[in-house]
């Protein structure tokens, strides 16, 4: 099933929806959830790169973006902020479900 990312839904500002393809919807609360939801979408760690590292992007191989980055200093929320900036830039982005509406 395709699952719809909503950002800033209009009865939920601040907030994040799933919304399944027969109409149900997740309202995702807490920034925490951010780099998950963002990632089922197609973002990545990868994606976010700290300031200074232009010249070599750290791959950010031992996080998820919910804890900081021992390679580059990045801390849990540098990634929750990146991830919520990418889910503003993507609003709309359309995935295949995978298990939200199991």
């Amino acid at each position: 099933m395709t699952i719809t990312l909503e950002a800033n839904p209009s009865d939920a500002p601040c907030c994040v929806k799933i919304i399944a393809q027969d109409g149900r919807d997740l309202l995702i609360q807490t920034d925490w959830d951010w780099p998950s939801v963002a990632t089922t979408f197609g973002w990545s760690t990868k994606d976010f790169q700290m300031p200074g590292y232009a010249d070599k992007p750290c791959e950010h191989d031992r996080t998820d973006g919910t804890v900081p980055c021992t390679c580059c200093a990045a801390t849990a929320h540098d990634f929750i902020q990146g991830a919520r900036q990418w889910i503003d830039d993507h609003d709309g982005a359309q995935a295949e479900d995978p298990g939200y509406f199991d």
